[in-house]
């Protein structure tokens, strides 16, 4: 007995002391102070059922000029709930208010109320069903939606909301008469059946809410078979495919839909069959004959319909594979991503098709190693089971590129790969070496195979081996008097594969740099390209590197003179000799001659002065590129770029500069005031925002920026209105 007293004194102290605090955030809520009266309708809204005596006030804060007060003060009325049914009046009222900013935001947190107040609000709800404002009808539909069971009565005035002048509201009330439940069959039966195919569509959204097997669901399934009316049909077929409906009868009226010109009703079609499983199955043999059509738009449907069924319409591969002879190279792309969609399904036939695929072709990028890298761990299994079954041909071959593509790295992966490094043919004892160092954990594990590999008899394996080592990087350090061997290789390619590992080792041997710079006179294009390639991976190069580099670049090759400026900005000050061609190029016609030269001079360039009187021009260019490295660099410059800070501020003006040129003046710390005030009005929030940042970082010395920061205090974002408040303040 006396833990109950004990316990009804604590309630009774807690409700006592509820009842204080709501009385005075009552008080509270209708003080000239915005904070108090926001921070009191949010404290109302955590008390929850405790704060129903403030409901009068809380009516009052619907009211209220600061967004945040009617957010608080609706939120509050929907905790209270039932409690809160006098206020039902008031929020349908608020319903059609339009002034406020947040419209859709408003419509939601009332409608939400009205909803928590439940079944108590269901009569005046039903009477808001006549207003003349859509806005009221919508949210009242909306509310009796909510309420389900509940807004039975309402069922008749929501059928004549069929009809509504507003397709929202016609919508939403279909939807309403379907959550109501079978109560409301008759108004949903009669609006399916009306001669106003505005009326039968508004209805089929009922059947959403409806079990399949129901006498609506039947009857929409019977009408659709010979409706003619579009909209009806996107909505009924949407319906019953949601209600998992018969999937045969429902293929059946999908199927014809494909071929239909009105867009929402074919995108209807290709996501009901997609959902259909497992009973979309049916519909492969019609895709596959869709394979077939003389219009382009219809195979690509089927083909990407095919691939997003996956495994579904496997028997499908062969036929996709075949289409890819006669496809242009739009289609092919689609067959192939649908092919990879199909994952390990498609993964035989694509092997069984290189089997007449000359194997030095296969060796190189082709499109069934790509669908098949593209599949990716799925397709390991597959490929390990074609290897063991020893097939000497393409689709061994096939098996070997595509997992070095996929580059499993599982132990059972690399025993299945090993034999094959034995094999009599050249071509597959490449692929294999490929496959194993992609597979492998720890590849410089495998150097003295790599190293034996280099000196295969056949030109296949040997660059195979190059190829291997240079995906090593600075790890394959222990090959390297091998591949310095290997520059002398008859076989060009093996040369050239030499020469990019060499390349990848960063190294600092000067002899060998000085050495691969000598292969520069009289180089053909793919020769030199390599070497200024290679050489920009050296950590440090000789004058005499650095001065073929610049003999490099009056070469008309775009490719190679861009690789030279690379391998120039590597090196920073030390290519101090290129500065006079870097200078010249900044001039070229080229776009991207002009920017790799523009970005080497960045980092060669040690005279900021020099660097700027670049800098500045290039933000002028007509190509993207050149500005943004232009942009970068003066940014990288710091404070010292601040006499460009008229032209950095001018790129703010353009959308693909706008996000680099804000982080350059970040860096560079512009003070001049009068740039800033420019930008106040700059269509991108967020330029507005690091204006009003900077002005009130300035303080005091930036008051002159007064008139425009208040025009900011009316800003449609309010992160800007925040911070134009907070530089506003620095003022004082």
């Amino acid at each position: 007995m006396k833990f109950f007293k004990t316990v009804s004194a604590i309630l009774l102290g807690v409700l006592l002391a509820n009842a204080g605090e709501v009385e005075d955030l009552i008080g509270e809520l209708g003080s000239g102070d915005k904070v108090k009266r926001r921070e009191a309708a949010r404290s109302l809204a955590l008390l929850g059922p405790a704060a129903r005596a403030a409901v009068p006030a809380l009516i009052k804060g619907l009211d209220d000029d600061e967004e945040q007060v009617f957010f608080w003060s609706a939120t509050a009325l929907a905790k209270i709930g039932p409690d809160a049914h006098e206020a039902t009046p008031e929020l349908i009222k608020r319903l059609k208010r339009s002034g406020r900013r947040y419209k859709d935001q408003v419509h939601v947190r009332i409608v939400h109320a009205l909803t928590q107040i439940g079944p108590a609000a269901v009569l005046q709800l039903t009477g808001a069903l006549g207003s003349e404002h859509s806005s009221v009808r919508l949210g009242a539909v909306r509310v009796l939606g909510n309420l389900g069971f509940a807004s039975r009565e309402a069922a008749p005035r929501l059928f004549d909301l069929l009809a509504d002048d507003s397709e929202s509201v016609r919508f939403s009330a279909g939807s309403a008469l379907g959550r109501i439940g079978d109560v409301a069959y008759p108004q949903i039966m009669q609006g399916l059946s009306a001669d106003s195919a505005t009326v039968r569509a508004a209805a089929a959204h009922a059947v959403v809410w409806i079990p399949a097997n129901s006498r609506p669901a039947i009857h929409l399934g019977k009408r659709l078979a010979k409706e003619t009316d579009n909209e009806t049909k996107v909505a009924g077929l949407n319906a019953l495919n949601r209600i998992g409906f018969d999937g045969e009868r429902l293929l059946a009226m999908l199927l014809p839909a494909l071929d239909s010109e009105e867009p929402r009703l074919r995108q209807e079609a290709l996501s009901g069959i997609l959902s259909l499983r497992p009973n979309s199955r049916a519909a492969v043999p019609h895709l596959i004959e869709r394979l077939a059509e003389k219009d382009p738009s219809k195979r690509k449907q089927a083909i990407d319909l095919l691939g997003r069924m996956g495994y579904d319409a496997s028997v499908a591969v062969p036929k996709l594979i075949t289409g890819l002879g006669q496809a242009d190279e739009e289609e092919k792309r689609s067959i192939r991503n649908a092919l990879v969609e199909m994952g390990p399904s498609s993964i035989p036939s694509l092997l069984d098709s290189a089997t007449e695929i000359p194997l030095a072709k296969l060796l190189g990028e082709t499109w069934q190693a790509d669908c098949i890298g593209g599949i990716g761990i799925q397709a390991v299994s597959s490929l390990t089971n074609s290897l063991k079954e020893n097939p000497g041909n393409g689709a061994g071959l096939l098996s070997l590129v595509a997992l070095q593509k996929i580059g499993d790295k599982s132990p059972t992966t690399r025993q299945v790969i090993l034999p094959w490094l034995e094999h009599e043919q050249a071509v597959f004892r490449g692929a294999a070496l490929s496959a194993l160092v992609a597979s492998s954990t720890k590849p410089n594990m495998l150097m003295p195979r790599l190293q034996a590999a280099m000196r295969d008899p056949n030109s296949l394996v040997r660059q195979a081996a190059m190829d291997a080592l240079a995906s090593l990087g600075s790890s394959a350090k222990g090959a390297t008097t091998a591949l310095v061997n290997s520059l002398d290789d008859k076989d060009a390619a093996v040369q050239l594969s030499a020469i990019r590992a060499i390349g990848k080792l960063e190294s600092d041997d000067s002899a060998l740099a000085e050495r691969l710079a000598g292969m520069l006179d009289g180089a053909g294009t793919d020769l030199r390209l390599a070497v200024v390639e290679s050489l920009g991976g050296f950590r440090k190069l000789p004058s005499i590197a650095v001065k073929r580099l610049v003999g490099v670049l009056e070469v008309k090759h775009t490719a190679t003179q861009s690789a030279a400026f690379d391998a120039l900005a590597k090196l920073g000050p030390e290519a101090k000799p290129a500065l006079s061609a870097l200078n010249q190029a900044v001039g070229h016609a080229g776009s991207r001659v002009r920017a790799s030269a523009l970005n080497a001079l960045t980092k060669v360039e040690t005279d900021d002065g020099k660097l700027l009187a670049l800098l500045k021009p290039a933000l002028r260019d007509a190509s993207a590129k050149v500005r943004h490295r232009a942009i970068r660099g003066l940014g990288e410059l710091g404070s010292d770029a601040r006499p460009a800070g008229p032209e950095l501020f001018a790129r703010l003006e353009t959308s693909e500069d706008r996000k680099l040129a804000l982080e350059a003046l970040r860096r560079v710390r512009v003070r001049d005031v009068d740039l800033y005030i420019s930008i106040l009005d700059n269509d991108e929030p967020l330029v507005r925002l690091f204006a009003c940042q900077v002005l009130r970082r300035l303080g005091k010395g930036a008051r002159k920026a007064e008139p425009e920061l208040r025009k900011r205090l009316r800003d449609e974002y309010d992160y800007v209105r925040r911070e134009a408040r907070r530089a506003l303040d620095s003022f004082k």
